[in-house]
């Protein structure tokens, strides 16, 4: 076997190895999404359909249209593994794993006709699989980590077609393309820009016949879908409601300059030119578009959504960012075919995500920036090393150099996974719906004796979790829903549980004697029910039992399980 395979092989081992290392307990808490595409898999797997009763859907009616790819991905590590959090994170930690193999290839590829394309395939691989980015999502249940090796897949795809002209490569590479449209919303406005860019960069004589095929599959596969989609009122719903045209600060802030300056006396022809919904829309594209490449962003932990948040680390190691720099340099003067394409890739990836006003700038709509960011970085260290072997003569003085880089990177990655595996456990554990595991347990420990579980809803979202820790019948639950008139899924009762919109369902209340007016306390709740409240709420002393309380990793109070005396 050659060496570049035993390096590949090493460095998968240790991508791996940090994408599945427990991956079932870190991070802390499951997050609603993953409960959802978990929940979801499970009721296919077992009735084949989705929770809310739609038959083998593409998309997930009860998490809000979501594509319904990843649930299907997770199908046969549920089956074999059960329904929880390791086995609904597995297909992203698998299909983050098995990138790193495919970016040596497709790096490979991109690279065919350079001596040390070998050189830079590995780093590109080795760079991907320590990303703490790349890390951060592989380790939960979301589809853009699916994303990301789909595309990569299809790029691959495609310029073998380019090389040796078979067509089962081009379809091959229009399937993988179009695979991403049913997994994740970002995929449906980065697509529609990024093929052009791959066909003109690589495809020989544009206007042969010979394109027709993948043009034609372009259009079928990639273009009318999406315009189905936003044709229709139910899919496109996500995408109304958080993009930048849908939401009201922008009149709001329209309006306001539109009263300054009639105090100030501006005529209304003037103020209209200056203040436009092209030109507010514009601005706002504009500044969200730039958050994502800038430093704060990308070395610091400023990005979003916060429950990916690794405290005081960056996306990018502080090490990488020199290597950015250079690698940039240096694929501007080795090859303008290919820096058009790798430098038009990472452009275009924050257009979806500058579109929307929610989470910007955004870690996980943006995740596609890779593997074109891990094969700037990787083309910047080959650079620079081989310049440090031209350069400096004597061997001992290469050498220190090649230690004190490696001290530096390696301490870059040893902070990381010191925030990772200890500070962001601890965290503000809050914003991952930290305590559902441990309260639905609780909860079952104390049911039978009860009528009723009456649970808050302050903490979001309880019956998705309630039925994932429970691995509830989904025929059951589909049953509920299709009579249930409400379009909220997270908060539907069912079998002992009720859903309350209280925060503290058990609490002291003045009521008035309508007999003598006076005023006098009075407790919320009856007798032989459980009740689940949040864990600011105030138990009034000797008029309720406090069954057990439901702590975050940080110590602080989630849940109460009460009952009146």
């Amino acid at each position: 076997m050659k060496k570049q395979y035993l390096l590949l092989i090493s460095i998968f081992i240790l991508g791996a190895f940090l994408r599945f290392y427990k991956l079932g307990d870190v991070p802390i808490g499951l997050h609603t999404d993953e409960a959802y595409f978990g929940y979801n898999a499970y009721s296919i797997l077992h009735t084949g359909r989705e929770m809310t009763g739609n038959f083998l859907p593409l998309n997930l009616k009860s998490f809000l249209f979501s594509p319904a790819g990843y649930s299907y991905a997770s199908i046969p590590f549920i089956t074999f593994f059960g329904l929880s959090a390791f086995s609904v994170r597995f297909a992203s930690a698998l299909f983050g794993s098995l990138t790193i193999i495919l970016t040596f290839f497709l790096a490979g590829q991109l690279f065919r006709s350079f001596k040390n394309r070998e050189y830079i395939a590995l780093a590109t691989s080795f760079f991907l699989a320590i990303s703490p980015w790349h890390i951060n999502l592989s380790r939960v249940s979301t589809e853009s980590v699916l994303v990301v090796f789909f595309i990569s897949l299809g790029i691959l795809l495609y310029l073998l077609w380019e090389e040796r002209n078979k067509y089962y490569f081009l379809i091959l590479s229009l399937l993988a393309f179009a695979a991403n449209i049913f997994i994740y919303q970002a995929a449906r406005s980065f697509l529609p820009l990024f093929l052009p860019l791959l066909f003109i960069v690589f495809t020989r004589k544009i206007f042969s016949k010979r394109n027709i095929f993948p043009i034609a599959g372009f259009i079928l596969l990639i273009v009318v879908p999406v315009l189905l989609i936003l044709r229709s009122s139910d899919l496109s719903f996500r995408i109304r409601t958080l993009s930048i045209f849908g939401n009201p600060q922008t009149q709001l802030v329209l309006d306001e300059q539109a009263r300054e300056d009639g105090i100030s006396g501006v005529k209304p022809i003037e103020s209209r030119f200056f203040h436009n919904k092209i030109t507010s829309y514009s601005l706002t594209f504009l500044d969200n578009y730039t958050k994502h490449f800038s430093y704060d962003f990308l070395f610091t932990d400023f990005g979003l959504p916060i429950r990916y948040k690794v405290p005081g680390m960056g996306l990018l190691y502080l090490f990488e960012l020199p290597l950015l720099i250079l690698g940039i340099w240096k694929i501007l003067n080795l090859n303008k075919k290919l820096a058009v394409f790798i430098i038009g890739w990472i452009l275009l990836v924050p257009v979806g995500s500058a579109l929307t006003f929610d989470d910007v700038p955004n870690l996980q709509r943006t995740l596609i920036v890779f593997p074109a960011l891990s094969i700037i970085v990787a083309l910047g260290f080959v650079w620079l090393t081989d310049e440090a072997k031209k350069r400096i003569k004597r061997k001992y003085v290469l050498k220190i150099a090649y230690f004190l880089l490696f001290v530096i990177a390696f301490y870059n990655f040893a902070f990381y996974m010191h925030q990772y595996y200890v500070h962001q456990i601890v965290h503000r554990p809050w914003y991952r719906q930290e305590g559902y595991e441990k309260l639905v347990s609780e909860i079952n420990k104390h049911a039978y004796a009860y009528k009723r579980v009456v649970v808050t809803n302050a903490q979001v979202n309880p019956t998705i979790f309630l039925l994932f820790y429970n691995q509830y019948d989904p025929a059951s639950i589909q049953k509920i829903i299709e009579k249930s008139s409400g379009t909220n899924y997270g908060d539907v009762s069912f079998s002992k549980y009720q859903v309350s919109q209280e925060q503290c369902p058990v609490r002291e209340e003045i009521l008035t004697d309508t007999k003598t007016g006076l005023d006098y306390p009075s407790i919320t709740g009856e007798k032989g029910v459980l009740y689940v409240e949040d864990g600011t709420c105030k138990v009034v002393d000797g008029k309720v039992n406090i069954l057990s309380q439901i702590r975050r990793s940080d110590d602080t109070l989630v849940f109460q399980l009460v009952t009146l005396k």
